[in-house]
């Protein structure tokens, strides 16, 4: 087994020799001891098909005076890899029947993999409904199963730009794995039939419908129906409650949704952490108006919202920088009236926290919005014209006061080049063989990339100069992934995983931008340039522990004013 860090809040365990059902017990048997006895700090446990990765939060891990977090960490692992902890079982598995609709409209690519591998496309349906397959793990998007068991003959490779929208239910083949979307979503694998099963509910325990370990046959159908039905008494789609005071949305701007601090212990679901992409502006915000830093806010993106307040409350705006609104200090509103952020003079993203929070109900453990799965939030969706969410109406009593709180991780102004720094990936040396000076480091910093307009909260697509991919790079097994992976598809084109991010994913990984950092690229626009600068993981995590502690001294300082 080896060990590697990605990037300076997660590590990834990976075994050697072929994926196999032992193999595969072997995974699935760590993740379970490494569950049973996580330490403070370490939130996530994933399983893949030949690795696990363990994640956790810098600031929350307990270390001797003088240690950073990921020492701690590398111990505590260690151990565990050595036989040192206690052993702990994997739950039972199922046997799952999954009808799929082949070929035409629902699987666009069949003649694709027909072609790829010279089999008729009745053959290739044949092939893959006559097996039967193993759960290697959960993860991509929230209920995505990994399965393991495709016959030969139908590995295809992945397509080499990936499609921005994939619809929800597609049954797909990527290299020698096949799996299904459970929700729409960008993905590169070949779609060769769709389902209507549901293999993901939010409100269901556990959410996912499938488990590492549990098995799946296909069933060829001629129509596509619902498999299983809705969670009864599900909150209709719409408004939150208005009990007591409300927002209405004048003016719903670009994209606005409800944001917090995202989720924990869910990745092996497929449910990554989400949350505010600027998490450090969002936690700001909220101590600025008295409320804990995980209060919910709205996240406002390129185009800001005009909204009225039914009630008269206190709000602070911070990350980006509106136009007409002082940000970064309380700022008291009457009832009836209206705040305008639609102008936005730098940056991309604007958080706004209202005194008192505001009232969604908690998915998951959160109310973050997961746009991807349509959950948490309001509805699970961005807001819409004449929409009301609740909201506090708490007073904030250092309202008039001259000071103002700068964002912890400041925007840059447009035009000015983005730099962010990024740690090593465990592809580092296939994407630069032979790298042995550093010199491939100094390259890089050298190359220029653009911010696509295709970006959104899942991912940022870079554009410019493309990677030398090596020929048949990537169609491993997949492996788990965290939001700042800098992904290397192969069109050669940079993807960078942001908070809404998959949990795995099976292209070569360049490496991991700080977690820091990331807050940097939320604030970029489409246009910007971007630029990597190579870091070691100690100055990575000693960056993130000073914001943390800056925002814990803010937090402490302001509540001695409010005495």
């Amino acid at each position: 087994m080896s060990l590697y860090a990605m990037g300076d809040t997660a590590y990834l365990i990976t075994f050697e020799g072929a994926v196999d059902a032992t193999l595969l017990t072997k995974v699935r048997a760590l993740a379970a001891r490494l569950n049973a006895d996580r330490p403070e700090g370490v939130v996530d446990v994933v399983p893949a098909y030949a690795s696990v990765a363990v994640y956790y939060e810098p600031e929350r891990v307990r270390t001797l005076r003088g240690e950073l977090p990921w020492h701690a960490v590398t111990v505590w692992i260690e151990g565990h890899l050595a036989g040192k902890g206690a052993a702990a079982k994997p739950g039972p598995s199922r046997e799952h029947v999954v009808p799929v609709c082949y070929g035409g409209e629902h699987g666009p690519d069949l003649d694709a993999v027909a072609t790829a591998t010279g089999l008729s496309p009745q053959a290739v349906i044949k092939l893959h409904a006559g097996a039967t397959y193993t759960v290697a793990a959960v993860g991509f998007t929230p209920g995505f199963p990994y399965l393991h068991g495709l016959p030969a003959k139908l590995a295809t490779a992945r397509r080499a730009t990936p499609r921005l929208r994939v619809p929800a239910g597609s049954v797909g083949i990527g290299g020698a794995q096949t799996g299904v979307y459970p929700c729409e979503t960008p993905g590169g694998w070949q779609l060769i039939g769709r389902t209507g099963f549901e293999f993901f509910d939010p409100r269901g325990t556990p959410p996912s419908v499938l488990s590492a370990g549990d098995r799946v046959k296909f069933k060829p159908v001629e129509k596509l129906t619902p498999s299983r039905p809705s969670t009864p008494g599900a909150p209709p789609r719409g408004s939150s409650p208005a009990r007591g005071g409300f927002i209405e949305v004048i003016k719903p701007g670009a994209l606005t949704t409800v944001q917090d601090l995202g989720r924990r212990g869910f990745a092996a679901q497929g449910v990554g952490v989400g949350g505010a992409m600027d998490r450090w502006a969002a936690m700001a915000a909220n101590l600025v108006v008295g409320n804990p830093p995980e209060t919910p806010v709205l996240e406002c993106t390129y185009v800001g919202p005009v909204l009225r307040f039914s009630v008269a409350t206190t709000v602070a705006l911070l990350g980006a920088e509106p136009i007409g609104v002082v940000s970064g200090r309380p700022v008291r509103l009457e009832a009836g009236e209206i705040l305008d952020c639609s102008e936005l003079a730098r940056g991309a993203r604007l958080y706004i926290a209202v005194a008192g929070g505001l009232r969604v109900p908690a998915v998951l453990g959160a109310a973050a919005t997961h746009l991807g799965a349509s959950f948490g939030g309001l509805a699970g969706r961005a807001l819409a014209e004449g929409d009301r969410i609740g909201c506090g109406s708490a007073e904030a009593p250092l309202v008039g006061e001259t000071w103002r709180v700068a964002p912890p991780v400041p925007p840059s102004a447009k035009g000015e080049t983005v730099e962010v720094r990024v740690i090593p990936g465990p592809d580092w040396a296939r994407l630069f063989p032979g790298d042995r000076d550093g010199g491939a480091g100094r390259a890089l910093e050298t190359l220029r990339f653009q911010l696509s307009a295709k970006s959104d909260r899942m991912g940022l697509r870079l554009d410019g100069e493309p990677f030398p991919v090596p020929e048949g790079a990537g169609e491993g097994t997949s492996r788990p992934v965290v939001p700042g992976t800098v992904q290397i598809p192969p069109d050669g084109r940079p993807i960078v995983l942001m908070a809404e991010g998959q949990t795995i994913g099976g292209y070569l990984q360049l490496g991991q931008v700080a977690s820091l950092d990331l807050a940097k690229l939320a604030q970029a626009r489409p246009g910007a340039e971007i630029v990597f600068r190579i870091c070691d993981l100690s100055a990575a995590q000693q960056a993130r522990l000073r914001v943390a502690a800056d925002l814990a001294r803010l937090r402490v300082g302001l509540e001695m004013r409010r005495k």
